[in-house]
């Protein structure tokens, strides 16, 4: 057998040869600065090979001697993988590129497929990216097909930045007496104002039709610009004289800064801040004669960056996008979503983000990112999939109510087999008529309520990631802000436990009243990187200009919480009603939130993140529950005990057996 194999090994290394030989798409080769050395060439004999004890006086009969145990020796021995070099560029500016898993340099198996990924530095834009002088701009990726070096090269180009003038001026005030602005009065440069509001304005009969007074001797005044989209600025520049014999003192703000000041210096100095609004105050005693504002802003040119999408399509349905290929980052699209005969679409999103409802199956989305990945799930109807695992992460606590006459499994009996509608309207009869106790004694409940389960000296504060010490100073968080129905502190809507959170004091501030939802992360939004007070383990909330972005692991509670207080408030016994609103797609989803006292949004970003799975529910807040409920309330927050709830209620494709089924 053994000279079977020996005589069949020439015939091996021909195929083999031939085999290389046979053309295949490459890329340039370039030269690795050495050369490399062909197998074949090697025809020495070992010298323990049989042969070589064997004298021959024939040259031909050594040579083929030798010829034929080389061929053996590449038959029966060890083959090593063939690798390609892949190296980054030491030449690139403007920012940064690195292979996937591998850092700036590999050496990888032929037909391993290299993924980049490309980090411009602040004020630059990628414009190019190439691979043997291949643009692989659009992909981020290429395959290692040769045995060869596979040079990276990118080109960051540096953005241009304009610094633009614009100016508020004022008409048409002729009217003396309180004075109310509006857009009809605003005469605007390079700017553009989608509503002004005003309070403690005044025209006098010294003023002329473009200026007017702002405060009186014992009110304040103020005016506020809402534009049309948020501007860049860099400073703004107040026109205004002094009333009579008073010294002005002056605070422009803008989302996130304050700035007072004399009139020795009508120049305000905001740095380049991302803003969506303009306000001017003024104190009670201080007034002035207002008679325009010039705002300086950046513009910057965005170069265009080629975008990629990947579909990931499960069940039964079609999904397509409009336009078809050649994305932008910034680009929207419009995404098709068709489920096929006896089918729903149950999820639609791009990076985890969901889209805007266009109808007719039809969604748009705007592109973030240079990679990006849409998601489709659909699911058959009637086969609704009762796992809700992956809403539970508590391992240790469990629902428990204590020494209370109404155990668990009896405090929800009365909803079993509902969904919908009467699901909701059935929790609310449950969880109603709680006890109630004043908004000044959560100083008291709420350091034992949000104590960690696992170590009675730590307490949990809402957004920040890590345990603090038991004493912490801390606010009092409205998660559902108390602005939203304006129930302000009183009972039991201002003070319900399930609702009220420890956290940090500037951190509750900057969350203000805003909605809940998915934010642009940037420096300009990111807590961390735009406040001097922010703390490390705050990383990951982000505030813009009408929303607010928890961190992940707070998300599904925030979530939770919004959806208790819009089934625990319904209206009745002279309390407020108050309903989840915010770009509901009501193909897919109820919308309860018609007459309500007070809207809480966004709920497609609520709902993705109670349903997701992004946080499930665990220990710390299955034992809050309890807490509250055994000590204080006695009453549940029911989507921490069941989070496949919310989806029972608000998803109109569910067609399951209803809840505890």
């Amino acid at each position: 057998m053994k000279s079977k194999l020996r005589f069949l090994a020439p015939f091996f290394a021909l195929a083999l040869t031939a085999c290389e030989n046979f053309p295949r798409p490459s890329f340039p080769l370039l030269s690795s600065g050495s050369s490399v050395q062909n197998s074949s060439e090697d025809t020495s004999l070992s010298s323990d090979d049989p042969t070589s004890s064997t004298t021959s006086s024939s040259t031909s009969s050594s040579a083929s001697s030798s010829s034929s145990n080389s061929s053996s020796s590449t038959s029966t021995g060890p083959i090593q993988e063939e690798k390609a070099t892949v190296r980054v560029s030491s030449d690139i500016v403007g920012g940064a590129v690195v292979l996937e898993g591998y850092g700036t340099e590999a050496e990888v198996p032929l037909g391993t497929e290299i993924h980049l990924l490309a980090t411009p530095e602040e004020g630059y834009s990628l414009t190019e990216l190439t691979v043997n002088s291949v643009s692989v701009l659009s992909t981020l990726s290429f395959v290692a097909e040769e045995k060869t070096t596979y040079l990276v090269e990118a080109e960051f180009t540096e953005e241009v930045v304009t610094v633009t003038e614009g100016a508020i001026r004022f008409a048409g005030l002729d009217q003396d007496g309180s004075l109310s602005l509006d857009e009809s009065n605003l005469v605007l440069e390079n700017v553009d104002v989608a509503s002004v509001s005003s309070s403690g304005l005044f025209h006098d009969s010294e003023n002329d039709s473009s200026n007017f007074r702002m405060a009186t001797g014992k009110n304040a005044g103020m005016v506020t610009f809402c534009f049309s989209e948020e501007i860049t600025i860099e400073e703004v520049v107040l026109h205004y004289e002094p009333y009579h014999n008073d010294t002005p003192e002056v605070t422009v703000s803008t989302d996130s800064q304050s700035l007072a000041q004399g009139e020795s210096s009508r120049t305000y100095d905001f740095g380049g801040e991302l803003t969506s609004l303009l306000k001017i105050q003024c104190p009670s005693g201080k007034r002035i004669i207002l008679s325009g504002i010039d705002i300086f802003f950046k513009e910057i040119e965005v170069v265009p960056v080629p975008a990629t999408i990947s579909i990931t399509n499960e069940g039964n349905g079609d999904v397509s996008i409009s336009p078809s290929s050649e994305w932008m980052v910034g680009d929207t699209i419009t995404v098709t979503a068709t489920p096929e005969e006896g089918n729903y679409l149950s999820r639609l999103t791009l990076n985890g983000a969901n889209g805007k409802s266009l109808g007719n199956s039809r969604y748009s989305f705007v592109i973030k990112d240079v990679s990006n990945t849409l998601s489709a799930i659909f699911r058959e109807r009637g086969a609704i999939s009762e796992d809700y695992s992956y809403l539970y992460a508590n391992e240790s606590i469990f629902p428990d109510r204590g020494n209370q006459s109404v155990d668990i499994d009896e405090y929800y009996e009365p909803i079993r087999g509902l969904s919908g509608l009467a699901l909701k309207e059935g929790l609310h009869d449950i969880i109603d008529d709680h006890e109630e106790f004043s908004y000044d004694s959560a100083n008291d409940s709420l350091p034992v309520i949000d104590t960690d389960p696992f170590d009675s000296g730590k307490v949990h504060l809402i957004y920040q990631s890590q345990l603090k010490n038991r004493g912490v100073s801390f606010n009092k968080e409205h998660t559902w802000a108390k602005s939203h129905g304006d129930f302000g502190t009183r009972k039991p809507m201002g003070s319900d436990l399930h609702n009220l959170r420890m956290c940090h004091n500037n951190l509750n501030s900057t969350r203000s009243h805003l909605d809940f939802a998915e934010v642009s992360h940037s420096s300009s939004t990111s807590v961390v990187d735009k406040y001097d007070w922010a703390q490390s383990d705050m990383e990951g909330n982000y505030r813009g200009s009408n929303y607010f972005e928890p961190q992940d692991e707070w998300k599904g509670d925030v979530a939770r919480i919004i959806f208790y207080m819009a089934t625990r408030y319904d209206g009745g016994s002279g309390e407020v009603d108050l309903e989840v609103s915010g770009d509901i797609d009501t193909t897919r989803f109820y919308d309860f939130s018609s007459g309500a006292d007070g809207l809480h949004g966004n709920f497609a970003d609520l709902y993705e993140w109670a349903t997701s799975g992004i946080d499930p529910v665990d220990d710390y807040e299955v034992s809050r529950n309890n807490v509250c409920d055994q000590e204080y309330q006695h009453n549940r927050n029911p989507f921490i005990d069941h989070p496949e709830f919310i989806i029972m209620i608000y998803d109109k494709n569910y067609d399951g057996p209803g809840a505890l089924m």
